[in-house]
Parts: C-alpha cells; structure tokens; sequence
C-alpha cells in the first residue's frame, strides 16, 4: 500500500467530539502507514499567505482528547467570509484554499465542518474537481441531512438537560416560569431533545409556529395542575411577532455571515412579566459548545475518524460519513448538498414524545 498525506481540519463553529474524530484519524493513520497533517485554524491555515499546520502523531494525539471539547486544531468561522466581506470573489477565496491544498502536496482532505462549512465545500469541489475530499458531519445543532447524528449534538444535549436539572430547583424555590434560551440556528433538536430528556413543559422551535396566548394558557395550566414552577425551553432561532431575526437589508449571503440573534429567551420572559406572570431568562450560549465529551458522541467520532483515513486510503473521495441506523456509511457529498438541512418534523420520535406527553410545542 502506498503511504499517502492525508491533510485535517476542522471548519466552522467548535463543538465537542471533535477531538475525537482526530484522535482516531491518527491511530489509523499510523496504522496504515499514512502521514497526517493537521491544519490548523481552519481556512486560515490553508490559505497559502498563512499556512499553519501541524505533524500528528500518536504523542500528539491521546486518549485524555476522547473527553475534552473544542478542537486541538483550533477552529475558524471568519477567514474565508471575511475576504468575501473585504472584496475577494468567491472565486478567488475558492483558489486560495485550492492553491494551499496543493501546495501542501496532499493526497486527501479530512474536512469536519457542519452545513455552513459543507456549502462552503460544495462551492469548493464544484469548483475544483480535483481536490480529494472526505467529509465528516458535525454541529450541536444536528441539521445536517441524510446523517442520524452530527458530532457535537449528543454532548450538547447533555449540558443543556444538565443546566435545566440546576436551573430547575431556582424555579421551585420562587414558584417561578424560567425560559431557557439554547442553541439551534435553524433547526429545533437541542431544544426539544432536551426539553423531553430534561421534563420541560413548554419547547418551542423555529420549525412550528406558535401562539403566545397558548403558551401563557399552557402556563397556567401547569400550575393549576399542581405543580409550583414551569420550565420553558426555546431555541434561539425562534421569532415572535414583535421580534424578527434577519434584517431585510443586503444579500442573502451577507445577512448569513452577520446575524446575529436578538433575544428571544428574554424578549419572552418580558412578555410573560407583563402578563403577571414572574418569570426569568436564562442564555446558556457557548456552554453549549463545552463540557466532557458524551458517550456516544466519542463513539461516533471515532468511528468517523478512522473511517475517514479508510476512504482516503481506498481513494474514496467527495463523500460525507453519515451514521444511519448505528452503521457509519459512505454517501456522495453531491446527495447531501441537494438539501443541506435537516429540520425537525411531524414524524420526530421527540415530536410525538412531546405532543403525546401534554407539551405545548406550538401549533402543529
């Protein structure tokens, strides 16, 4: 077998199991007798006017990475729409990354990135056919298409129903409603994945529309139920009325690399006080993104790391690894990039969870 450089990045917004996917890139890397590079900072690292990046070895990568969040490469959301911002084409940002990859002499690319780094690459590899690329799902959002799990999600879930288990004995205590703002740019699955496994009873998300008069009726209900506090998970790209996300204004690509969510956590808690309801906010934010590493989210990563080096050796390229059914498989990246988002739906088992125990997720 033919020893290969095999380049790894990560790409995008951090998350945790990604050190995993490189651990395991590693081990089977040496396994097989394959050099790998890590680039590091994302685009930055490839564009050759910055070039940074590292040998990895099994020194470098142990078993301690299983457990630790972020990405020993270090990640990177601004360098490639930045120069978008400052004037470059999308195609000559394209060149940039293509020129560092073969400047780099690599005979594949391990890119981890979740769907906004995947659109990026479907740009990349429409543009530049030659570029050998194996892609690797990841994001605590889990909007990916087509894959069961993204790196990341598992994890997030976790910290989420961890936060509401602490944040529910403040509630008690002052027989108060705490609204919970979390992530999830488009998609609902942090929210209610976390509102089922953590006994919220109300969970909104951008995929159903709601009614605020339902959600204060459900309020109500709850306590004249019996019970002494209400708990209230939304994910942050929720909308009300009143309060909108997007700015009309610029392109669509322009208002993507800007948005910046306004609040719904607090903007509802607000409304809620107003109708003499006590209520609080709470952001969770970038924890989120931390914490140890799940269980699974360790296996999976894992799994995905050394089957990355495996297509590479068996010079499978423009394929995304997706986990379907508890098997990692390969699928063309073309398949994925037909529609890149995964949103929740009717059939979500988490969905039917909700409806079927009394909890208001919107007007489905």
């Amino acid at each position: 077998m033919k020893s290969k450089k095999i380049g790894i990045m990560t790409v995008g917004g951090d998350c945790s199991g990604l050190n995993s996917v490189i651990r395991a890139a590693c081990m089977r890397a040496k396994i097989m007798g394959h050099e790998l590079i890590g680039i590091r900072r994302g685009f930055f690292g490839l564009f050759p006017e910055n070039f940074d990046h590292v040998s990895l070895d099994t020194h470098y990568c142990h078993e301690g990475m299983l457990t630790t969040s972020g990405s020993i490469l270090y990640s990177d959301t601004k360098s490639f729409t930045e120069r978008l911002k400052n004037g470059k084409s999308t195609e000559e940002v394209l060149r940039l990354a293509c020129d560092g990859y073969h400047k780099l002499s690599l005979d594949g690319l391990v890119y981890i990135g979740g769907d906004g780094s995947l659109a990026i690459l479907k740009e990349l590899l429409s543009h530049h056919r030659d570029l050998k690329v194996v892609a690797v799902p990841k994001t605590i959002d889990n909007d990916v298409n087509i894959t069961d799990l993204s790196i990341g999600f598992q994890t997030a879930v976790e910290v989420v129903s961890n936060a509401v288990r602490n944040i529910r004995a403040t509630a008690r205590s002052h027989e108060r409603t705490m609204v919970i703002e979390v992530m999830g740019r488009d998609a609902g699955f942090i929210a209610i994945y976390a509102g089922i496994a953590s006994g919220a009873d109300i969970i909104l998300v951008p995929e159903f529309k709601y009614n605020f008069e339902m959600v204060i009726s459900k309020i109500r209900e709850v306590y004249a139920s019996g019970k002494d506090h209400c708990i209230i998970l939304v994910a942050e790209a929720v909308e009300s009325d009143d309060l909108k996300h997007y700015d009309e204004a610029g392109s669509d690509a322009q208002v993507c690399f800007t948005v910046k969510y306004k609040g719904i956590g607090q903007h509802i808690a607000d409304r809620l006080q107003k109708a003499n309801i006590d209520s609080r906010a709470v952001v969770l934010g970038h924890t989120q993104r931390g914490g140890d590493t799940a269980v699974l989210d360790r296996i999976v990563g894992t799994a995905f790391g050394a089957e990355a080096i495996n297509a590479v050796s068996d010079e499978t390229y423009g394929i995304m690894l997706c986990y379907i059914n508890g098997r990692v498989k390969r699928v063309p990246i073309s398949d994925i990039m037909e529609n890149v988002h995964r949103r929740l739906d009717h059939s979500d088992i988490c969905v039917k969870m909700a409806r079927d125990l009394g909890v208001y997720i919107g007007e489905i």
